[in-house]
């Protein structure tokens, strides 16, 4: 018997059979999901199948039984993740169309090949392979379709899972390290001088301009035409003290989040988030009697003045507080605002602070309170690990200040708080809808061993302090918690990607790629981690959800800083922000701009920003193509036949033309020889002089990486 429950990124499928005492995992893909994630489990394993889809595409010769089987498309790769490993394999295997054109691997836990098969369209072939052939048992199977057209496809999958001990410790739970992509881009600085800045936007209606909030309690306006920046809104005065243990230290507290209405144009209307001094009471509280919180989450509404479109400080009309949260600890805030496109305010909560998330373990100097025996995320009581969906212009919560919309998962419960969205987060600190889909894709900072990022539905839980990651989580009495081989039984929902401390230390959320500058970049989520080792070594991933890359920067081999927030501007271009310290002090922070190299590619010269001087006047800005126009002459000849004019938003200095010399200098060029390999050129090119159209010669390339 099968159960299917329907989720927005996966299905969980509960097939329970046994060949003997192992576990066995066995499917004929008989359902469907084109999600791209789902799992199969029983009591003691699970399979994980990403990058393809359970479907009928209405070819009999395509299923090995059945009407449906495991597709991958043509140009993708498709993950089968075991957990524990599988200790024997049996499927099947073929593709649609063309010979030797996909190839399926065996890969042991630590990334090693163990085997490889090549896929045939003639007929199906049976894969029937153990520990006794391969020497280990498998932990991932990795199907790559390089076919131009058609399916490579599985079907008919049997794995038993290798015994392990039951709830062992997990020091390594993902040995697989993250590697390096193909998306080559740089870091372009529009702005210094600040402190910590760890969120930045752009206002409903306004291009020009990106806000950034600093921890510290700005709120920044950068011009983007010319990168100059001024304090838009100051709100350090309302803050608690920053410096967990003391002036100059570390602290999770501060200016934490804001959004501006979808309306604000019209409206005027801004939401903060900020860490204030407890003393007040507070709409929500877990703090016993006797005990005192740490400080308060506040929530803010301001009116500001319409007119400040053309103001650098705003004009504050009216302000009021929408609602505030008690926090146990300093730490584990989170603090994310965003707007849905439903136009409902969606807001971010940690689960109190200190660690593993309960009672009585010494955090900070003395025991922890304010979380009960069993944890804040899984208490849906109250609103700590959890984001909260509130109309911000409404009157129907418990203090008359917002709205509780009809339509929130829990709403009309009496058991379960109103406010709540989804549930189970430890540190939610950011989370973001793509401004396409509207899917809501939330970082969740781990505890000891994983960061994760998760797709977010109505009602969901995630899991913590049940578990870390998609890991069991035991928190070791009153020692540090970690994460173990035990499986996790019951509704709780697993990260699309995760990856483990040896990768990075706390994840820091992004945005999905919508933004017409790089192509590389389309439909991808950009996200990162604040520093590997803690050291100031923050790192930049991406992923399309099945596996987790670095991104490759050309002018250095990483960040070189703490990776503390990204930003989204109005044409949907994203921005990575830092500082060299990763405390709310001093002046190292900074906002840099993702940008793209040039690309040629398929006999084609793609030219992202190319800045045409004038003279006398201000410089010009165009996106250009260039052809070549004829492969057997000698230098290259390349002719214009792409020209869009950009705004100066999309200034940048990798490619000048100068048309008093014809010179066109471009400083990074990427290239991908016919064998795969990445490499970034720097060249010159000059203008042929009397010709019908703008054809350019090829004067000289060096090799810059």
């Amino acid at each position: 018997m099968k159960l299917d429950i329907s989720v927005q990124s996966f299905f969980v499928l509960f097939g329970i059979s046994f060949w003997s005492q192992a576990a066995e995992i066995s499917t004929s893909f008989e359902f469907t999901n084109t999600s791209g994630s789902f799992t199969l489990t029983d009591e003691a394993s699970s399979a994980t199948f990403s990058g393809g889809a359970a479907k009928s595409v209405g070819i009999l010769s395509l299923y090995h039984s059945g009407a449906n089987a495991w597709m991958i498309a043509p140009g993708a790769t498709g993950d089968i993740d075991f957990n524990p490993p599988a200790q024997q394999i049996r499927f099947f295997f073929r593709t649609q169309s063309g010979n030797a054109v996909s190839t399926l691997e065996l890969l042991d836990s630590d990334g090693q090949l163990l085997g490889s098969f090549s896929g045939s369209s003639s007929g199906w072939s049976e894969i029937n392979v153990d520990m006794a052939n391969l020497g280990k048992p498998v932990s991932k199977v990795v199907l790559r379709n390089e076919a131009n057209e058609g399916y490579a496809v599985l079907d008919d999958l049997t794995a038993i899972a290798a015994e392990i001990p039951v709830n062992q410790r997990l020091d390594d739970p993902i040995p697989a390290q993250i590697r390096k992509g193909s998306v080559r881009l740089r870091l372009k600085q529009i702005a210094d001088g600040l402190t910590a800045p760890n969120w930045a936007v752009s206002a409903p209606g306004d291009l020009q301009h990106l806000f950034v909030g600093d921890q510290e309690g700005k709120l920044w306006r950068i011009n983007l035409s010319d990168n100059t920046k001024s304090v838009f809104l100051d709100l350090s005065s309302r803050l608690v003290p920053l410096g967990a243990f003391g002036s100059g230290t570390f602290d999770e507290r501060g200016f934490l989040g804001f959004a501006f209405h979808p309306q604000y144009a019209e409206n005027g209307l801004l939401y903060t988030y900020t860490s204030e001094p407890a003393g007040e009471i507070s709409d929500f509280s877990t703090i016993p009697d006797g005990f005192t919180a740490n400080h308060r989450s506040v929530i803010r509404e301001w009116r500001l003045s319409l007119d400040n479109s053309t103001q650098n400080q705003a004009a504050v009309l009216s302000e009021r507080v929408l609602l505030s949260v008690d926090q146990p600890q300093f730490n584990h805030n989170a603090g994310g605002l965003n707007f849905g496109p439903d136009s409902m305010l969606y807001i971010a909560l940690g689960d109190g602070g200190g660690a593993d998330d309960r009672d009585g373990q010494e955090f900070a100097g003395s025991p922890m309170i304010g979380h009960g025996d069993t944890g804040n995320a899984q208490n849906t009581a109250n609103p700590l690990g959890s984001v909260l969906r509130i109309d911000p212009v409404g009157n129907n919560a418990a203090n008359g200040r917002y709205g509780i919309p009809a339509d929130n998962p829990f709403a009309g419960s009496e058991s379960i708080l109103n406010e709540i969205y989804a549930y189970g987060f430890r540190n939610p600190f950011r989370f973001s809808f793509d401004t396409a889909s509207g899917a809501l894709v939330l970082a969740d900072v781990g505890q000891n061993a994983i960061e994760e990022v998760n797709l977010i539905q109505a009602g969901g839980n995630y899991g913590w302090n049940t578990k870390e990651g998609s890991f069991r989580f035991d928190s070791n009495d009153n020692d540090a918690g970690f994460v173990t081989s035990e499986l996790v039984s019951g509704n709780l929902i697993d990260p699309v990607v995760q990856y483990d401390h040896d990768e990075g230390t706390a994840i820091i959320g992004g945005f999905v790629y919508r933004g017409g500058a790089i192509a590389a970049l389309q439909q991808i989520y950009v996200f990162g981690d604040a520093a590997k080792t803690g050291a100031g070594d923050g790192r930049l991933f991406y992923t399309q959800g099945s596996e987790i890359l670095e991104l490759d920067l050309t002018e250095r081999d990483a960040p070189g800083f703490w990776v503390l927030g990204f930003g989204q501007d109005g044409d949907d271009e994203l921005y990575v922000l830092g500082n060299q310290t990763g405390i709310p002090f001093g002046s190292t922070g900074a906002v840099y701009k993702l940008v793209p190299n040039a690309d040629f590619s398929g006999g084609i010269l793609t030219l992202p920003a190319v800045n045409v001087i004038s003279d006398g006047g201000k410089d010009d800005t165009y996106r250009v193509r260039l052809q070549v126009s004829d492969l057997s002459s000698q230098p290259l000849r390349l002719e214009l036949i792409y020209a869009e004019k950009l705004t100066e938003n999309f200034q940048d200095d990798n490619a000048v033309f100068n048309p008093e010399t014809g010179v066109l200098n471009i400083s990074y060029v990427n290239v991908i020889s016919d064998d795969n390999v990445l490499s970034t050129y720097s060249a010159e090119l000059e203008l042929i002089p009397g010709l019908p159209s703008l054809t350019f010669e090829l004067k000289q390339a060096v090799l810059v990486k």
